[in-house]
């Protein structure tokens, strides 16, 4: 009960901060509205006596008589609509701010976590629930909440104008709330379970309607013909996920229809037991219709009170998911600040292990290296040697498991992650594809809404694609992909140039290339690698390449083999060593005999 009091607690407070105006507005408007009920079926019960003739003089008056009640009456259920509407408006309002504060709260969390947390499908499950229903979820919080109040208002309301009519009226509604609110909360309970346990499945379904109707799949998808089998998959998936909820809807429905013959046979009996008392003259025309009137809203209200407190008792559950995921904690800590990056003088790796969550064995092993200012480094062995692994820990994109990373003698696991990480240039080898302005995408590694046309005219100078921007018709603000309407596609090579770009853009020390030419014409290739002083401009620099002619200016060649260093040093050296550099360099060079 209390970890219940404290979900809905913070759910108040997080309404609060996303829209305390609306929130104020549709407080007022629900009051308001709340005590409506009690003026017109008071309002009812003046014009039945007044209309059947039960005035003073004992006779009938005249339509003139009961105008003001007419009018009365009108009015009430004419202010009623309004503020209906106006409600309805606010309440939208409200629910499209919490929408967005909440979308904005997983946003700023998922980008916060570690890289090892999204190579991890229990977080991926935990962000789905997290995110499951975004679009209605917080308007139905916000109308539950809403209904809730009314309800019970409007309901204590009713049951006042009713406590002249005896206790057994009083005593129905009584037992009809308790049972109604067990099933309404039990039925609530028993969706969510149903929806927790199809999480894995519910995220397949998705995957394989992205391989049906994403682009980059599409082609391969249409190629080998894999529709027919994509969309059996994604019919099993999504019917599995379907199921359960579709048994527990059923199970819910039975149980409410039965509750519903329980409040219809409570009304008829009232209607007997009131229609009894006017025959024995206890009550007049008028306390007749009002009683039976604020009954059946006493019956409407109970309603309301019963399913917005089982609706947010389902919301509680499903926001149980949203703040378990929210409150879930990094794998990375450290509040230290790096130096400036004119202070940055070395990066050094000691005796560094790792491995990926669920492998058996490490990425990587015992890796020993200093990586100097300005100093150029090859990193090459075959796939699968940790060439990107290692990528990824020089960023703190993990933390090691074994052995620890220091910058300028200081461990990095102390430092603030996002400010270290501002020291790191990268190209990764499955860079994205960003489609907004060309000046955007280079932009994006610094600050994307800033406005520096020369320099990023350089980096795109730097890269290869200037020309090329240069000549389309809106230059650097031209759109790339075609996902908007007049965006200007490109090849995979020229996309490669912008991730280039994009990188040099950023005004980091170390510089990370990580097959920078997998997509590069010849000629392209040949640009960057014959001088890649040009391109690094003075900065340290670590490049990965399975193409060993690249790699014959570095001044030190790391040669990674399932995970551990076997060797080091320059080309020459590594040639006259004889070793597996020499292997590999020998047979790439013959295939170019």
């Amino acid at each position: 009960m209390k970890q219940q009091r404290k979900i809905i607690s913070r759910s108040l407070r997080m309404l609060m901060k996303s829209s305390w105006k609306e929130t104020a507005v549709s407080l007022i408007i629900l009051t308001v509205r709340s005590f409506l009920p009690l003026v017109g079926v008071l309002l009812i019960r003046y014009y039945v006596d007044r209309i059947t003739g039960v005035t003073a003089g004992g006779e009938l008056p005249v339509i003139s008589a009961v105008t003001g009640l007419i009018a009365a009456m009108a009015a009430t259920l004419l202010v009623d609509d309004l503020l209906a509407s106006a409600g309805s408006y606010f309440t939208r309002k409200q629910s499209v701010r919490v929408e967005g504060h909440i979308s904005s709260l997983i946003h700023r969390h998922a980008t916060g976590m570690g890289l090892r947390f999204f190579e991890d499908p229990a977080f991926h499950d935990g962000m789905s629930r997290a995110a499951r229903d975004i679009s209605w979820r917080p308007a139905a919080m916000v109308a539950d909440i809403i209904l809730l109040v009314r309800g019970v208002i409007s309901f204590i309301v009713m049951g006042y104008v009713l406590r002249t009519f005896g206790i057994i009226p009083l005593a129905v509604l009584a037992l009809l709330f308790l049972p109604l609110l067990w099933i309404r909360y039990r039925n609530s309970s028993r969706i969510y379970k149903a929806r927790r346990s199809v999480t894995p499945l519910t995220r397949q379904a998705a995957y394989f309607s992205w391989l049906l109707t994403g682009e980059k799949p599409a082609r391969e998808v249409k190629l080998f013909g894999l529709g027919d089998y994509f969309e059996r998959l994604f019919r099993r998936s999504f019917d599995g996920s379907r199921a359960p909820e579709l048994e527990a809807v059923r199970k819910n429905t039975l149980l409410e229809s039965a509750a519903s013959l329980v409040k219809v046979a409570a009304f008829a009996g009232i209607l007997v037991y009131a229609s009894g008392a006017f025959i024995r003259s206890v009550i007049t025309a008028g306390e007749l219709a009002m009683y039976l009137v604020a009954f059946r809203q006493a019956l409407v209200y109970l309603r309301d009170a019963v399913s917005g407190y089982a609706g947010l008792a389902e919301n509680r559950l499903f926001l149980y998911d949203l703040f378990s995921f929210l409150d879930m904690k990094g794998d990375m800590s450290g509040d230290g600040m790096p130096p400036e990056s004119p202070d940055f003088s070395e990066i050094v790796a000691e005796n560094v292990t790792f491995t990926y969550p669920g492998a058996t064995e490490p990425a990587l092993a015992g890796i020993n290296l200093k990586i100097s200012r300005g100093e150029k480094i090859a990193v090459v062995g075959p796939n699968g040697s940790g060439k990107t692994t290692l990528v990824k820990l020089l960023c703190r994109l993990y933390d090691p498991d074994d052995g620890r990373i220091l910058l300028n003698g200081r461990d990095i696991a102390t430092l603030n992650p996002a400010a270290y990480r501002r020291l790191f240039s990268v190209v990764f080898q499955n860079f994205m594809l960003y489609y907004l302005s060309a000046g955007e995408n280079i932009r994006l590694s610094s600050d994307a809404e800033s406005s520096d046309p020369e320099r990023v005219r350089e980096a795109a100078a730097r890269a290869g694609i200037a020309s090329l921007l240069e000549s389309m018709p809106e230059g650097y603000d031209t759109m790339l992909g075609h996902h908007t309407e007049g965006g200007r596609e490109m090849s995979w090579g020229e996309w490669q140039k912008i991730a280039i770009a994009r990188a040099l853009y950023r005004r980091a020390p170390v510089l990370i290339l990580d097959e920078p030419s997998s997509s590069l014409d010849a000629d392209s290739e040949y640009e960057i690698f014959s001088d890649l002083g040009r391109i690094t401009d003075g900065r340290s620099c670590i490049f990965i390449s399975h193409r060993l002619s690249n790699v014959r200016e570095a001044d030190r060649i790391i040669v990674l083999d399932r995970g551990r260093i076997a060797e080091s040093g320059t080309h020459d050296e590594l040639m006259a060593a004889r070793g597996r550099y020499h292997e590999m360099y020998s047979r790439q060079k013959s295939m170019y005999r």
